[in-house]
């Protein structure tokens, strides 16, 4: 039977050329038997997977050479599991960032839902009867106001029917763009008055 010489692919895994040189040149001397022993590697196993080098390993149990070390990382499967475990780790980091972004975007959605619960009713009241309601608090005053709002409703709606990243293009904004003459034709011949004639005429009474 032939005498194991070099790491396979598999205990290759995440170590460097030069590592794999070193771990190597161990196992050609010693054979596996030169792997610390699972009791003894414990703690040397402990300080890789919190991501020490093995150049640090190395340094704080000085009695185990650095290539006996980097031999047993590569039979035991060291590096592999330390991938594993940084996985896990930021699969639970994730999750937990998915959970807090859905408690912020709940409250800001709730404390919304408190100022329309608060200045709906007087708004719709004073649309019905503008004379003797008072106009409320929050309103859009100038063109300013209104390009904000209408801006900020293009916005929500594009992100909530899953709108194509920066892309303008919105059956909203398209009914204030100017119109060709052809469209204008059309829409004379239809009857409809379209949002941009609405809002000149509103700005010009």
């Amino acid at each position: 039977m032939a005498l194991k010489r070099s790491f396979s692919e598999q205990e290759r895994y995440g170590l460097t050329e030069e590592e794999v040189k070193l771990g190597e040149k161990f196992l050609r001397k010693y054979k596996t038997a030169g792997a610390i022993s699972e009791m003894e590697s414990m703690k040397l196993y402990e300080m890789y997977m919190v991501g020490c080098s093995f150049f640090e390993i190395h340094q704080q149990f000085s009695q185990h050479p650095l290539d006996q070390i980097i031999l047993t990382a590569a039979l035991k499967g060291w590096p592999r599991d330390r991938d594993k475990m940084m996985g896990s780790l930021r699969d639970r980091v994730q999750a937990k960032v998915v959970k807090s972004v859905i408690e912020q975007v709940d409250f800001l959605t709730t404390m919304l839902s408190v100022a329309n619960a608060e200045h709906m009713e007087v708004m719709k009241k004073y649309v019905i009867d503008p004379e003797n309601n008072a106009a409320p608090d929050i309103r859009v005053q100038n063109i300013k106001e209104y390009k904000e709002v209408v801006e900020t409703l293009h916005k929500l709606v594009a992100g909530a029917t899953g709108a194509q990243k920066n892309s303008k293009s919105s059956a909203m904004f398209d009914s204030l763009e100017p119109k060709t003459a052809n469209s204008a034709v059309k829409a004379e011949d239809d009857g409809v008055l379209d949002a941009a004639d609405f809002i000149a005429a509103e700005i010009t009474e």
